[in-house]
């Protein structure tokens, strides 16, 4: 399992992994499904499954008349001979997109009858913490044993180097005060980072700069304008508590404080910490050392 924050590098680093391993692999973007299920899911495992080299021969043979029954495609059960057969490695990114789905299920039964690895990655850590049963024992995927790989924006130092490095790539020039802003204004966001530096090669340093903090901006805020529309009539109080916390670093006792202030009433403390933890398991604020804060800096 991947997980970490949105733009944190665990997309980049699932692709490269899959491939420098030389296994066979299915790759599975949730956020590409045209709609979110169970069906639809195994729908594209399937046609990936197709897509693998060798996959044409092994068809014939899995499609091929015994003992007088013709194993069909379109059934949902020619996945498992598949998948037996061939073994790959099934790799799903953004995999907390399909909690609730039935999608834990299947998962649950390809770690206890095949031989497949599984690769899942996810940026909202509370739902992915759910979809793999933590602290959960009736959850399908309670008690199979995984290891996590936790990944976390970049600090000073290796932002400065990530850019550096791929400027003498590219060879652009860039001057140490039009660095210096870049990497106060990006903050350690692998993505933030990647793409200024994609626009930086063919622009000026400051319109890049200018440009790549508006487009993130847009992009951040469309994720949480997601996540509003489906809080109903609590959707102004998220807002509220968000732009609270966007000012300043603080804990628990001060947010509320300013929450309230902001609202002109009083919220019950299981009520406040509710609406904190929701927007901590979909990955929009932190919780460290005390303080919460908005880990992404054009949110």
């Amino acid at each position: 399992v991947v997980s970490g924050l949105r733009r944190v590098g665990k997309s980049s680093l699932l692709r490269v992994g899959l491939k420098k391993s030389g296994a066979k692999f299915i790759l599975i973007d949730v956020r590409e499904l045209s709609f979110i299920g169970r069906k639809s899911f195994e729908a594209k495992l399937l046609e990936e499954l197709k897509s693998l080299k060798g996959f044409s021969s092994l068809l014939e043979k899995i499609e091929a008349i015994e003992a007088g029954v013709r194993i069909s495609l379109k059934n949902e059960d020619s996945l498992w001979p598949l998948l037996k057969k061939i073994n790959p490695v099934i790799a799903v990114d953004e995999v907390q997109m399909l909690k609730g789905t039935g999608v834990e299920s299947f998962f649950a039964a390809v770690y206890d009858n095949t031989s497949c690895k599984i690769v899942l990655t996810g940026s909202e850590i509370g739902v992915l913490d759910a979809f793999l049963g933590k602290n959960e024992p009736k959850a399908p995927l309670f008690g199979r044993v995984y290891r996590e790989i936790k990944l976390h924006s970049l600090a000073p130092a290796k932002s400065k180097e990530f850019l550096l490095r791929g400027f003498q790539e590219t060879g652009k020039n860039i001057s140490e005060n039009e660095l210096t802003t870049a990497l106060q204004e990006l903050d350690g966001i692998v993505g933030w980072l990647a793409m200024y530096g994609n626009l930086a090669v063919s622009l000026d340093a400051g319109t890049a700069l200018k440009k790549a903090t508006a487009t993130g901006a847009k992009l951040a805020y469309s994720e949480f304008e997601s996540f509003l529309n489906t809080r109903g009539t609590a959707k102004n109080r998220y807002v509220t508590l968000a732009r609270v916390l966007a000012e300043r670093d603080a804990k628990w006792s001060e947010l509320k404080q300013g929450f309230e202030i902001r609202l002109r009433e009083t919220i019950s403390d299981v009520q406040f910490t509710n609406y904190l933890n929701s927007l901590k398991d979909y990955g929009f604020i932190t919780h460290s050392n005390d303080l919460y804060s908005v880990p992404d800096p054009l949110l």
